[in-house]
């Protein structure tokens, strides 16, 4: 007999994290087209492909430490995604810089946010930026550990709800057992759970990176973009649609 208060709190971890996914989607310097061409700002691909790529090293992270306390699998999870985004940052830049020579540049403030640069000067004209600059640079680090924290938190949830009702054959659960280090179960054990969890967790992450490049359209430079500013309407559409997505998963798992 399925508990409806787990059932439940547990939906509404996986909402929570898939807010986080979308706070983080919307932080990434995503230049779509246009960057390709060197005429915005960003990296020259779409939300949902790149906010995979890092949310893939996260679960693969968080899937590694599956035995280990929570936080340490949603920190590690974090860091791994951002390392990630941060290598496809510099390496876009290197061919922007080296490949192209063009310095990178903002299109929609004068000087950086952090470096305080004066990087208006280096804007090609007919252009709304280029390459990946310092403050695009941090702003994507940033987004990616939010959305591997929150793509991490669902696959610790599914995956510890799926081990102990299918390999524990546990029919009470403590919530907060899902932030316990699991001890005693062999990694054969739960090849099931894990798998369950990733394809989830990646599921999860392509809803809430769809819903919120709906409100990107395509180009997003950083925090001081305008489009940023409809990031509540984005967080509270993905909320309540991870919800319900939430609640489906946790009957599958339970």
């Amino acid at each position: 007999m399925i508990d409806p208060l787990i059932l439940i709190l547990a939906a509404l971890i996986i909402a929570v994290a898939g807010v986080l996914i979308s706070v983080g989607t919307i932080l990434l310097p995503i230049g779509g087209a246009p960057a390709a061409m060197a005429t915005a700002t960003g990296l020259a691909t779409g939300t949902e492909m790149m906010l995979a790529g890092s949310g893939i090293t996260g679960l693969l992270m968080a899937a590694a430490l599956y035995n280990q306390p929570g936080w340490i699998i949603i920190l590690n999870a974090g860091i791994s995604s951002a390392i990630m985004m941060s290598v496809v940052m510099l390496i876009a830049n290197v061919l922007i810089v080296l490949g192209k020579g063009i310095p990178p540049a903002l299109a929609m403030r004068d000087k950086d946010p952090i470096t305080k640069e004066d990087v208006k000067q280096y804007v090609t004209p007919g252009t709304v930026g280029h390459g990946v600059p310092t403050a695009c640079f941090l702003d994507g680090m940033v987004g990616a550990f939010i959305a591997g924290v929150g793509g991490s938190i669902t696959f610790l949830t599914v995956f510890k709800l799926a081990t102990f009702k299918m390999v524990l054959g546990k029919e009470q659960i403590n919530i907060l057992e899902i932030f316990s280090p699991l001890v005693g179960i062999a990694p054969h054990q739960v090849i099931i759970p894990i798998a369950l969890a990733v394809l989830v967790s990646l599921g999860l992450f392509f809803i809430n990176a769809n819903i919120t490049a709906y409100m990107i359209k395509g180009v997003i430079e950083g925090w001081w973009d305008p489009k940023f500013k409809d990031l509540p309407k984005a967080a509270i559409t993905c909320f309540i649609v991870t919800l319900v997505f939430g609640v489906l998963v946790s009957l599958i798992a339970l």
